[in-house]
């Protein structure tokens, strides 16, 4: 997989998502099922301090991804020119850089422009799971539609205790047959992150 050059233009205190379509060298595309991902901004390559990308798969198999950063972030961007890219970590730990580019944040045209609090949609969600539950696995896709159709743009990650691990595990597609999630959640998901211990 070679390394995939795109420039972005950020408007302070606008959301901000672009979405990117992933392809091998033969032109087919990056199936992208179990893989983890992160993006950051940068002022240049060496900076200390960065503004991460919330990162969303929008189509594991078929190599779609996409970044976001809400209003309440990028109204707080200097205008000016940044650097960012796209770390793609494989099923097996190794690392590569997908897409990098440069990036133009610039200032507001608007004069009535302010930070701005999340709304309800915008926030962030985070379920635990501690227990089992008798709900069948068609009724916890039914409440997953529901709550995606009421809250489509909220990020939203799913923990799993352990006694063993603590938090944040990596899973496999047993636990989420275990937990009951929909076939979509892997999708719409940020998952198979470090554990949190």
């Amino acid at each position: 997989m070679s390394v995939y050059v795109k420039n972005l233009t950020i408007n302070n205190g606008t959301d901000f998502t672009e979405k990117f379509e992933l392809y091998q060298t033969g032109g087919n595309p990056i199936d992208l099922t179990n893989y983890n991902a992160a993006s950051s901004l940068r002022k240049h390559s060496n900076s200390q301090t960065s503004v991460s990308f919330t990162v969303g798969f929008t189509d594991r198999k078929n190599g779609k991804i996409k970044i976001s950063i809400p209003s309440w972030t990028t109204s707080r961007l200097k205008p000016g020119r940044y650097v960012y890219d796209i770390l793609l970590t494989k099923p097996n730990g190794d690392k590569t850089i997908a897409v990098e580019g440069s990036v133009l944040a610039r200032a507001g045209i608007s004069t009535g422009c302010s930070f701005a609090v999340p709304t309800s949609a915008q926030r962030l969600c985070i379920a635990v799971i501690d227990e089992n539950s008798n709900t069948p696995a068609s009724g916890m896709s039914t409440k997953w539609d529901t709550f995606r159709s009421t809250y489509p743009n909220r990020t939203f990650y799913l923990l799993q205790p352990t006694a063993s691990n603590g938090f944040g595990q990596l899973v496999n597609n047993t636990n989420y047959t275990t937990l009951k999630c929909p076939d979509n959640f892997l999708n719409e998901t940020t998952v198979n992150v470090s554990p949190l211990i």
